[in-house]
This record gives structure tokens, sequence and C-alpha cells, in this order.
């Protein structure tokens, strides 16, 4: 385990300046070369490797796979430069007859400066990336994937426009505003004495275990979703619910909000619909986990907020 518990993608080091949201304003910045750029390609962000070190590769205004750019999106301030998150084609557009991964794959291998560069799975790559270069990856691509999967006015089904320079859309039709949205998620570290729940997803990957969460639903306050998930995931009543912590999580556009709760209760009633299963595991166990020691179970990986509550109640300070 890491001395120090930490949380991926919730590093306070954008300022997002919406008063620089302005078309022409951010348009006159490209042009004098005032900025920084990302780039994705089907949601996995362009990086750098250098001394076994991967970092997002920042690319100045003129860089060629810009022009493959079909969406850009100004994200706000970075160490006083502007910086945007493009998203490539992801049709073949201006890529002849091959596979478009592989056209601009085989682009960035024959370019000198870039030989050392490819496109990162941003949820494999997220623990060999530095913090920074993680929030701000996080960040462009959920705003690439809201703009995405929001194409159509859901009231009358005409385009929507691009308005803020991707924060904000609009149907000209019948003039309803759309916003990048977020979907609450409770996650909760379940106690009973010196034991510690952890449940396994039916998509989770081969042998790993975490802590249960679930989507907040209309009408529910934090607590309440809380409460509703564990009954119905395993069939316990929790109480002395608190907040731990909370991360954002792009995949695509979550707030993962942390909690700590208490259980009397042991005896479990899994809901196999939600759950693969569910075990109890003793502190002593559970460090033995964290520290990879198991190898018939594998903990949430770190920099995730599953990890942070696992850690910190091991370290007792939660």
């Amino acid at each position: 385990m890491k001395d120090n518990p930490y949380l991926l993608f919730n590093n306070e080091i954008l300022d997002r300046r919406a008063d620089l949201r302005d078309h022409w304003e951010v348009d006159s910045c490209v042009k004098k070369n005032d900025g920084l750029n990302i780039i994705f390609f089907e949601g996995a962000p362009l990086l750098s490797t250098q001394n076994e070190q991967s970092n997002l590769a920042y690319l100045f205004y003129n860089h060629w796979l810009l022009k493959y750019a079909n969406l850009s999106i100004f994200l706000g301030l970075y160490k006083g430069r502007r910086l945007y998150a493009h998203d490539l084609f992801r049709k073949g557009k201006g890529t002849g007859n091959k596979n478009t991964k592989e056209y601009f794959e085989e682009k960035i291998q024959k370019d000198p400066s870039m030989v050392r560069s490819y496109f990162g799975n941003l949820r494999t790559d997220l623990t060999n990336i530095p913090e920074d270069d993680s929030t701000l990856a996080g960040t462009g691509r959920a705003l690439i994937e809201w703009n995405l999967n929001n194409i159509h006015c859901s009231r009358c089904g005409l385009s929507l426009i691009l308005l803020n320079y991707g924060w904000e859309k609009r149907c000209e039709n019948c003039n309803k505003n759309y916003f990048p949205r977020i979907d609450p998620v409770v996650i909760i570290l379940i106690t009973s004495g010196n034991k510690t729940l952890l449940g396994r997803s039916h998509q989770f990957p081969e042998k790993l275990y975490s802590c249960l969460a679930g989507f907040i639903e209309p009408g529910e306050t934090i607590e309440m979703a809380a409460k509703r998930e564990i009954q119905e995931e395993v069939g316990l009543k929790i109480s002395n619910i608190e907040f731990v912590a909370n991360q954002p999580w792009p995949f695509p556009s979550s707030l993962m909000i942390g909690l700590k709760a208490n259980t009397d209760e042991q005896s479990l009633n899994i809901n196999h619909k939600e759950l693969e299963d569910a075990v109890w595991i003793r502190k002593k166990e559970l460090q033995y986990l964290l520290e990879g020691k198991y190898k018939h179970m594998q903990a949430a990986r770190p920099g995730t907020i599953a990890r942070h509550l696992l850690e910190s109640w091991v370290r007792g300070t939660i």
C-alpha cells in the first residue's frame, strides 16, 4: 500500500474559466498559439513515454494531428495556459481505406517527434500517468463523450448546435438547452466489527473484489440510496452512514460518493442478478489482499475511491 491513499482525477489543477468559453475569445487565442492540446481517439488519450513513464502528449496548435479533429473543447487554464481537448474522426474520414486507428498509429510512428507516442487506455493506464494528467484526461474524456452522445434534441429529434466551446448545446428548433451531466453513484465501505464486506460484480475483471456501489435514483438522498443498494444487493440494513470522499469517474461521467457505514448483521442474502459474489473479510486479511498476497482475489486498483476507502479503513483513519 502507498503511504498516503490517493484519488485519480481529483487534483484541483484546472482553472475552468467559464468566462473564456466564448468561441471568438477562444479561437483568437488558438490562432496566437497560446495553448496546449490533448488528443483522444475513441476515448483513448494520446500518451508519450519517456524513461518508462507515460504522460499526456501536449501538442501545439499547428500539429498535423489536429486537422483530423471532429470535436474541440476548451477545458480551461492549466498552469496559466489554455488547454483544449480534441476528438479525432472515428470513421475513416481522410484516412483512405485503412482502419482509422491503424492509420493514425502508423502516421504517429512515422513522425520522428512521436515515435514513443500511443493511444492509451485510460482505465488500465491510469496508475501509470501523473496525477495531474489523469485529472485533465478524465475531464477531457467525459466532455467528449457527452458531446458525442448528445447529437440530437430529445424533444424534437433535430440536430443540436455546439455552444460555449463544448460545454453547452442547443436545439434551434425548440430552443431547449443541454449541459454536461453527471451520474451520482454511492460506493460504501460496510463494516461489522473487525470485518468489511467486499463484493464482486458480474462485469468485474477476473478475481477483482471491491466495495458495493450503485446509482442514486430520482427522489433519493445519498443516505437513502446507500441503504437501498445494500438492502437490494446483500439484504443488510446499514446505519451510521458517513461521507468520506468523492471522485469524478469519466466512464463515462459518474461522480463516485464514498461512504462508510456499519451493520449489526453478517448473514448475506446475495442478489445474484446484481452480484456474482460477496464476502466478509477481516481487517488483517484485507491488508494482505491490498498488498497483493492473495492469488485468488484482487482488490480495487490504486487511485480508485474503493481502494481509498479500503486502505483508509486498514490504517484506522476512517
